[in-house]
């Protein structure tokens, strides 16, 4: 039987200073042993998901600074991460450093907003890797990482849980499987080149009764969407070159963000995605020492889809919290329960469904069970689905309430009393004019359309 991990958890609600997300947080990150990977001058890596172009709900940087500064804490040295991409669409804005780097600054993931380096992993091209073997993969045997991971000491895995159209769930599995991977690693997990072309798992399925060929407004957007010019269409539809195919998901994903239906993917794949995913993240952890990385998840701004969007649906429920655990199978698990005990949120896809607390949400709206990645990652090694949930809440008390504002002194103790000494700002200007008090004791009422 699989061991039992333990994951923390504080739920989203505040209602006073000490149970801001941003506390909790905190809070987690000391309750769940995360400072236990770092010693003194580690460089740590705090993986993120930087978000596309124009993504609306990805991880605020208010988040990422909370924690680069617990890492500073514990004498490490923060930088944060992550990957470039496959071309995987036409203006993705991640496909090479130097846009990934504007495309993080315009997010707030700068050094001026983190307090820490912003650190394309794989490089300029996505081609500074290192090839990590994965003999008891279950579907790969080898993958390739972002060099910049693979040269840290510890590592922060500081995941966006939402949903994804082919993975099911994205989580710390996903940060690892697909964030942490180069091209040459996405083209991995992407399953390239596996099987025959014609009819190989990930390549690019025609749907003919469903592509207008060019009478399709966006056929030439089709076809520039290549960068192997495999894409020809035609006026009887699309045809594919499989021998120049490199599976970028360029084609697919260009069809679908237009709303058509004239490419996609066979349905076998989906499942077999989760599974190569999984794998790929294991090679991430194999290139830590053990103890060296620690895992975090918000659970805020769940989307159906994921964070290359380059715009963001409704949440499918809503703000669930944040956990943090050393087992990430663990805390994706415990991520997914807590997102389906939730209810629908109002005119999301969820709603649409109809879908009730205790239902499978990313099951419904993206296909596939999101489970099948985390019993593929439990059966590799990389951890347990079975958990013990800590719930968190951090008692109200003046000590809470001072330990993580931006000085620990109040500010009406120093500097205000100093500043109010020298000139009080009130006070200077007094008397101040305005209409006699009692008439409006009563005549605010006139203002007020409900009464």
């Amino acid at each position: 039987m699989a061991k039992t991990s333990k994951v923390w958890f504080a739920g989203a609600n505040a209602t006073n200073w000490t149970e801001s997300t941003i506390c909790k947080a905190k809070d987690l990150f000391y309750l769940a042993g995360l400072d236990k990977c770092i010693e003194k001058d580690d460089s740590v890596a705090i993986k993120i998901h930087q978000g596309e172009w124009n993504r609306t709900h990805c991880l605020r940087p208010e988040f990422v600074a909370a924690i680069v500064e617990e890492v500073k804490a514990c004498g490490g040295r923060p930088f944060v991460t992550d990957t470039t991409t496959l071309t995987y669409h036409l203006y993705n804005n991640r496909c090479t450093g130097q846009l990934a780097m504007e495309g993080a600054n315009r997010h707030g993931h700068n050094p001026a907003s983190l307090q820490a380096p912003f650190v394309i992993a794989d490089g300029f091209s996505g081609e500074d890797d290192l090839r990590v073997e994965l003999p008891d993969g279950n579907i790969l045997k080898e993958t390739y990482i972002g060099r910049a991971m693979y040269e840290a000491d510890a590592c922060i895995n500081l995941a966006h849980a939402k949903g994804h159209p082919i993975t099911a769930f994205g989580g710390c599995i996903k940060n690892f499987g697909i964030g942490a991977q180069s091209k040459r690693g996405k083209y991995q997990t992407h399953l390239a080149f596996w099987g025959d072309p014609e009819d190989a798992i990930g390549y690019p399925k025609v749907n003919k009764e469903s592509c207008r060929g060019t009478e399709c407004p966006y056929s030439k957007m089709c076809e520039d969407s290549c960068p192997d010019e495999a894409i020809t269409v035609t006026p009887q539809g699309v045809v594919i070159d499989y021998t120049k195919c490199a599976l970028c998901y360029s084609c697919q994903v260009t069809c679908m963000f237009t709303g058509m239906e004239g490419i996609g993917f066979r349905n076998e794949y989906f499942p077999l995605a989760q599974i190569a995913m999984s794998d790929a993240a294991f090679g991430c952890v194999k290139t830590f020492k053990p103890g060296k990385i620690g895992y975090m998840a918000y659970a805020v701004d769940i989307c159906p889809e994921c964070d290359c969007f380059p715009w963001g649906g409704m949440p499918v429920v809503p703000d669930v919290g944040v956990f943090a655990s050393m087992d990430p199978v663990a805390l994706d698990t415990a991520v997914c329960d807590l997102i389906d005990k939730a209810p629908a949120m109002p005119t999301s896809r969820a709603e649409e469904l109809g879908l009730k607390p205790g239902e499978d949400k990313f099951k419904a709206v993206n296909a596939f069970t999101p489970r099948i990645q985390l019993k593929a990652a439990e059966k590799i090694g990389m951890g347990s689905m079975n958990y013990d949930l800590v719930v968190y809440e951090p008692e109200l008390n003046p000590e809470n309430i001072s330990k993580w504002q931006i000085r620990k002194t109040p500010m009406t103790v120093k500097p205000m009393r100093q500043i109010f000494k020298n000139h009080h700002l009130a006070h200077e200007f007094l008397p101040f004019r305005r209409e006699s008090l009692p008439s409006w004791l009563e005549d605010w009422k006139k203002f007020d359309p409900t009464a």
